[in-house]
């Protein structure tokens, strides 16, 4: 921008000095609106370049949700309820492309008597789990992603389960859950609807943690958290394909050990190795001391990372440089005494993404507020049962790190989110690759924030766009984002159109979808 002023400042001084023609005068003046437009290419944009609109049934509770498929397309999927409709749920699932052209629709409906617990999409299907409350009745249903075709496998589970993971492998799926206080996870079978429970888990001094399915193996991993004398751990109990039990894995395994690995994400790198990471404690509670990365092989341990916070070189960045300095002042200070420098912090951690030296390990940090009941936010029909009590959550920031396959901290990185709140505890930050660089967001009040990061160098300032529905509207504070493969991101919301007396037109609803493109700012000679 200086350099744009400056050149306006000799523009106007040669003006005055040569006494333009008139003639003279315009051709300038032209020149210096192309150089002006030229310029603007230093700003970073997000541009629409395609979007489609479906208008909402106003006599019927519908909405609308999108999910990606990176190069795939996306599916975008109509719920529609009617309000006193006792023939059950109606689906619309449609398919589009990267352009946003449909490939296929097609419609489905389920028994008002079901609903709809969890779901899990691999590079193939999506999978939709439905039960009857209060029965071991399940109904799973299997939709075709490049087809739209639709199988529907019902059967029984051996008990009831209050259902929190849902994971398919192959032909057979695997639910995992609560029964009268004790974790169990049963496998149930498409080719003949039988279902079994897994043995080893049914104890009350474990709590699932992840399943983790390894389709390099064709086998289930059951991350369990274990409480055994005032002491905590992780347990990966393996199953084979067909549920038989194969091996137990504790981590860490190392006697005396006095940390807690509090939760677990797998990677399965090769026939032989695997990357497990996660947060840790020094005593059995939620609040995380730092980082380990377990590097496993043939089933066996073969050493484990430990990184504190205190050891990541940006994991304190969401504070004022002010506040930064004397903390790091504090660190060095307790570490030249001797001293642990002792920081707590609750985790978000994402699934492990694979990288060309290791993975890629995001996690947001969070602390929970008490919900506040006077400012009601509207939830939808299946949140409203797991509605009480629960709290509200503001995120700080979110830590990027890379590992190598042995287990060894590259770099790390932070996004600040600047006390972003949200009523459910789920992931706010998207990530996707850009050449040698990531490209870190997180949607807030009608915003995208946006950072460019390169290993651990952030380039430039975190970058603002407005989302709005047309030119005409505020920004959708109540939009949805989501990354969606190279620059390229995903809009999607609901707007009302007002109507027009004079054609007798209504006011109504439509949803909307934008797909938008990250052009990134030019870089200065300091990135």
């Amino acid at each position: 921008m200086k350099y744009l002023l400056t050149k306006l400042s000799l523009l106007l001084r040669l003006r005055t000095i040569h006494r333009f023609t008139p003639i003279h005068q315009k051709i300038a003046f032209i020149g210096f609106l192309s150089f002006l437009l030229l310029s603007q290419n230093i700003f970073a944009q997000l541009n629409q370049v395609a979007s489609i609109e479906i208008p909402k049934n106003n006599k019927m509770e519908e909405t609308m949700t999108v999910l990606p498929l990176e190069n795939d397309g996306l599916l975008l999927t109509l719920e529609k309820n009617g309000m006193y409709n006792r023939d059950g749920m109606q689906w619309t699932f449609q398919k589009y492309n990267t352009d946003l052209h449909l490939s296929w629709t097609t419609n489905f409906s389920m028994a008002y008597e079901y609903e709809l617990q969890m779901s899990f999409q691999n590079k193939d299907y999506l999978f939709w789990l439905f039960s009857i409350p209060e029965t071991p009745k399940i109904n799973i249903v299997r939709i075709d992603l490049a087809r739209g075709e639709i199988d529907e496998f019902k059967g029984e589970l051996p008990s009831i389960i209050d259902f929190s993971f849902f994971k398919v492998l192959s032909n057979t799926a695997f639910l995992g859950g609560v029964y009268f206080d004790k974790p169990i996870v049963a496998s149930f079978s498409f080719f003949n609807q039988k279902a079994k429970v897994l043995h080893g888990l049914y104890d009350d001094r474990l709590e699932i943690n992840a399943l983790e399915i390894d389709e390099k193996r064709n086998e289930l991993n059951v991350i369990v958290k274990e409480r055994r004398k005032g002491k905590c751990g992780l347990v990966i109990q393996t199953y084979s394909y067909e549920g038989k039990s194969l091996r137990t894995i504790h981590v860490p395994d190392k006697e005396g050990n006095s940390l807690s690995f509090i939760s677990g994400k797998m990677l399965t790198l090769n026939d032989k190795e695997s990357l497990l990471v996660g947060n840790f404690s020094n005593n059995c509670n939620e609040f995380s001391k730092g980082l380990y990365l377990t590097r496993l092989e043939e089933g066996l341990e073969k050493n484990t990372s430990i990184i504190k916070f205190a050891d990541l070189k940006n994991f304190f960045s969401f504070m004022s440089p002010k506040k930064q300095e004397k903390l790091k002042e504090k660190i060095e200070q307790k570490k030249k005494e001797g001293k642990d420098p002792n920081f707590s912090y609750k985790l978000l951690v994402h699934n492990l993404l694979e990288s060309k030296n290791g993975a890629i390990l995001v996690a947001e940090i969070y602390y929970t507020l008490p919900k506040n009941y006077n400012s009601f936010n509207t939830i939808t029909r299946t949140q409203f049962k797991n509605y009480e009590n629960k709290d509200d959550y503001r995120f700080t920031h979110a830590v990027i790190c890379e590992f190598d396959k042995e287990g060894n901290l590259l770099w790390d990185n932070a996004l600040v989110m600047d006390n972003l709140e949200s009523g459910e505890l789920v992931e706010q930050v998207q990530i996707s690759s850009l050449q040698d660089r990531y490209l870190m967001a997180y949607f807030k009040k009608g915003k995208v924030q946006m950072q460019q990061i390169r290993k651990n160098v952030v380039l430039g300032e975190i970058e603002t766009f407005e989302i709005k529905s047309d030119s005409t509207q505020k920004a959708d504070e109540d939009a949805n984002v989501a990354a969606w493969y190279n620059q390229n991101f995903l809009v999607w919301g609901k707007r009302r159109l007002e109507g027009n007396s004079r054609l007798d037109e209504l006011p109504r609803e439509v949803f909307y979808l934008r797909k938008l493109h990250y052009v990134p700012q030019k870089e200065t000679k300091s990135q």
